[in-house]
């Protein structure tokens, strides 16, 4: 697991030039004024040269994650919403908008506050890298590992954000100041978002080949690998010609990748046997800025884990707080218990269980609830790789023994044919990588609907995801037009 110290969040809002120099004076009245009142020194202050400093390698990697950190945490709020693993039951009408299927909202305001933390972990990832690459050609990077580091997490917010988003911006850059806004991109385009997974790939190739890898990183590089050509696998399933979304589900929605089943079966070999390796993204600090999926569950209770809204019972609802797998509390916004069965022993599904405890229920284990662990990958997701390439392959045995290879993490029962292979494989990915991003990839390619899914809403029977968000559209609008999933 690895824990990261956030930084507070800085205002989105810059103000125009006028509203910037007035600021800028009065700033300079009122300082003059309070004679030193605030002449003081923050060590925790660095300086954009410092970073210049091979000595400083370290930071950088670990800022390169921290802003990873900060990102996962922000998209999942309005993602799980748009699933059947979050549910909306607060008071902000955003979420109940996502809760309803209407992914590609730009105005959202739940996924376009996110929108700015994935495009600053984009960044922050490209621009570690480029120092380290920097420090590597100077011949002064004393650890190689740093720059596998950087790499690692490049790869990861670039693979989440070709499993989230129907588009998105890369070639925009900062150029240096407060004061100066940038360089604004050009969309990638709907057709196009596949590159995020083929950089993905390019990034942990390059980070695998580091000099002196430690274990850890070999087995983080490989398995990052495995997920983003598994997903751009999915993601081909899913897009049209020109990134037009497809009907859902899906005519054939198993996938079968060559290279991902040898990756995957790489990082196992380096895990080890029936190690339950898992790779974590944990914040450290309670200062994440909006939205966070770990306070929207556990303490401002607008969101709760499972696929309904207590209250408002459909005729095949299986609790009486009307729930499919959870069971909610008197108030209906928090968690009393599970109630998911695993459909080979009939019993409470404990692999579901975990995860629910981990995420969604306020404790130590989530620091008090704002503080949720994100898996970014695990053994169990390699060997689920690793079963779906059987399947899709034909090899329906082994399929089987990867899928009895995940259950004995748990010591369940083995699996012996029934349910359908297809469909324990669509539930085995479900209780097992709950919560970590891949959710809707699965629902559309293989035609499932949240309960809360109107028909009018882009999710119910197109693959659509998120689109780039207003606050992007609203600074360059000439570059962009209307996402291919509005209505």
């Amino acid at each position: 697991m690895t824990r990261f110290q956030i930084a507070s969040k800085r205002d989105r809002a810059r103000p125009g030039r006028a509203g910037r120099v007035a600021v800028a004076l009065s700033a300079t009245v009122l300082l003059a004024a309070c004679s030193g009142l605030l002449d003081v020194k923050n060590p925790n202050n660095v300086v954009e040269d410092a970073l210049g400093n091979p000595a400083a390698a370290t930071s950088i990697a670990n800022g390169a994650g921290a802003t990873v950190t900060r990102a996962y945490s922000a998209i999942l709020s309005p993602y799980g919403a748009v699933t059947d693993e979050l549910t909306y039951v607060g008071s902000r009408d955003a979420y109940g908008y996502a809760d309803k299927g209407e992914v590609s909202d730009p105005f959202n305001e739940f996924s376009d506050a996110a929108f700015p933390e994935m495009n600053e972990a984009r960044w922050t990832t490209a621009a570690a890298v480029a120092r380290l690459k920097g420090f590597l050609d100077e011949g002064t990077l004393a650890d190689k590992n740093n720059l596998a580091r950087a790499l690692l997490y490049e790869a990861i917010i670039f693979t989440g954000i070709g499993e989230m988003f129907d588009d998105f911006v890369i070639d925009a850059d900062k150029t240096g100041s407060y004061t100066d806004p940038g360089v604004p991109g050009k969309p990638i385009g709907e057709g196009n978002m596949s590159i995020v997974f083929d950089s993905a790939v390019a990034q942990t190739t390059e980070g695998l080949a580091a000099a002196g890898l430690t274990k850890d990183n070999k087995i983080r590089l490989l398995a990052m690998r495995a997920r983003a050509r598994h997903s751009k696998a999915i993601w081909a399933k899913l897009n049209g010609s020109g990134g037009a979304p497809a009907s859902t589900p899906v005519a054939s929605p198993l996938v079968s990748d060559a290279g991902a089943d040898a990756d995957a079966a790489a990082a196992l070999t380096e895990m080890g046997a029936a190690a339950d390796y898992k790779f974590k993204l944990t914040p450290f600090s309670q200062t994440l800025g909006f939205p966070v999926v770990g306070n929207d569950l556990n303490n401002r209770l607008e969101l709760r884990a499972g696929d309904f809204q207590a209250g408002n019972k459909p005729a095949d609802c299986t609790t009486d707080s009307c729930d499919s797998w959870v069971d909610p509390n008197g108030a209906g916004n928090a968690i009393d218990s599970t109630t998911l069965k695993d459909p080979v022993t009939g019993a409470i599904d404990p692999a579901f269980r975990a995860n629910i405890t981990e995420c969604c229920t306020k404790g130590v284990q989530n620091g008090q609830g704002d503080l949720v662990p994100m898996t970014i990958i695990s053994a169990r997701e390699m060997l689920l790789i690793r079963a779906e390439h059987a399947l899709a392959s034909g090899n329906t045995a082994g399929f089987t023994s990867f899928i009895n290879e995940v259950r004995a993490f748990n010591s369940l029962t083995p699996y012996a044919g029934t349910p359908a292979p297809q469909t324990m494989l669509a539930y085995t990915r479900f209780v097992n990588l709950y919560n970590q991003g891949k959710r809707l990839m699965d629902m559309h390619r293989f035609g499932i609907k949240a309960r809360k899914w109107v028909p009018e809403s882009e999710a119910y029977a197109k693959a659509c995801f998120f689109p780039v968000m207003n606050i992007e559209r609203s600074t360059h609008p000439e570059d962009f037009v209307q996402p291919l999933c509005r209505p």
